[in-house]
């Protein structure tokens, strides 16, 4: 049995069998495409946006943070799990492993932070939060600070003692030690669980739900007050209309008597030149406060689905950690398990930016992944302006 037994950077691991190897070269080669489609992905958008400055938004440092951290997540963690998962044989190597483990979990860390922003942002735009609307407007960037400066806080601790980065499941990816029962690494643990997954989790259910059902109640009442807007201006014009046709006949009757032959005048001609204009004004407010709306909703759609993508990869590796720190054996004796959850979460984070373009930005997300020719505004008023 003893035989079996490999020595990886002070950690014991069992040698890798056929299922888990397989395993292991499936997860790796689909990693390997995930992350040439994000490179790829990644540099065309910032491309992109350095041609459409005009375009951003306020959240769009947080999705250049994302962007960032999904291409540092990449090129640190996917060559050497690739090697490791295609030859099923560990590199065992103390640095790296440490650099690896910090990376990969401070970059967890960032996009759960960047999801919570993202959704204070959508909460201050539907809601008009002045003071939130104010300090987001002129200090866009400090968003991104206060992220990264956060996740620093949690990422660092281990590579102080505080708990230690080692090799996790079979041993060819690197996370936390969910095996030391130390003092210092529980308090961690529990801090941890508690800032980076409970209670953001909560947050980001009820702000994302509560956005959803703010901004469908608020396209019912938009609905519901363009119907009583166009009946009242199809009730006046009614009545206007038969007004004008009795005072019409009234007119006529009065001057035959009289042997007069006169062409009725139209009484209400201003009130029949002000029903169209108020008529088109109110349907243009009404427009621009309904694609508002539909944008708000698509914007929370997005952020809906993004947090819930995120959370559902996530809510595995959190579940087997948690199995780990409780010493349940089964769970912690198939360390299969570990790295299945593992590299699903890591795939996550390095597709979040594009599956949010994606359900935000669809042309652009569409031109950037087909190198397709743009379609936004901006570049349909250059190319008519060129060509004219």
């Amino acid at each position: 049995m003893a035989s079996n037994l490999t020595l990886c950077v002070d950690i014991l691991f069992r040698q890798v069998n056929n299922f888990e190897c397989l395993i292991s070269r499936i997860i790796g080669s689909i990693l390997i495409f995930v992350s040439i489609i994000s490179i790829i992905f990644n540099i065309r958008f910032i491309y992109w946006s350095l041609y459409h400055r005009n375009l951003h938004t306020r959240h769009y440092s947080l999705i250049l943070s994302m962007i960032f951290s999904s291409i540092s997540e990449t090129i640190v963690m996917t060559p050497s799990i690739f090697i490791q998962c295609l030859f099923c044989h560990r590199l065992c190597s103390s640095f790296y492993c440490q650099f690896e483990g910090f990376v990969s979990y401070l970059n967890g860390c960032v996009h759960m932070f960047t999801l919570m922003m993202i959704s204070f942002i959508r909460y201050a735009t539907v809601f008009e939060t002045n003071t939130l609307n104010l300090f987001i407007g002129q200090h866009s960037y400090w968003t991104i600070i206060i992220c990264w400066l956060f996740s620093l806080i949690f990422a660092l601790p281990p590579l102080f003692n505080w708990n230690k980065y080692i090799p996790e499941g079979i041993g060819f990816h690197c996370g936390l030690n969910w095996f030391d029962r130390s003092f210092s690494s529980r308090i961690y643990f529990i801090l941890a669980f508690t800032f980076i997954y409970f209670i953001p989790l909560i947050l980001l259910l009820i702000i994302n739900i509560y956005i959803y059902c703010k901004i469908r109640s608020l396209l019912y009442d938009a609905k519901v007050a363009q119907s009583n807007v166009l009946l009242n201006i199809f009730y006046q014009k009614h009545q206007t209309s038969s007004y004008s046709l009795s005072s019409k006949t009234k007119s006529t009757i009065k001057y035959k008597k009289h042997s007069f032959i006169r062409v009725p005048n139209s009484i209400n001609r201003t009130t029949r030149l002000t029903i169209p204009r108020t008529t088109h004004m109110l349907e243009m407010d009404y427009l621009k406060r309904l694609n508002r709306l539909k944008a708000d909703r698509r914007f929370a759609l997005a952020t809906i689905f993004l947090v819930s993508e995120y959370l559902l990869s996530w809510t595995p590796y959190a579940i087997v950690a948690l199995f780990y720190l409780f010493n349940v054996k089964y769970i912690s004796q198939q360390s299969i398990f570990m790295t299945v959850c593992a590299f699903t979460a890591k795939i996550s984070m390095i597709l979040n930016p594009i599956i949010y373009l994606a359900t935000i930005k669809t042309n652009v997300f569409k031109s950037i992944l087909f190198c397709g020719k743009c379609s936004c505004c901006y570049c349909r008023i250059k190319s008519n302006t060129l060509v004219a």
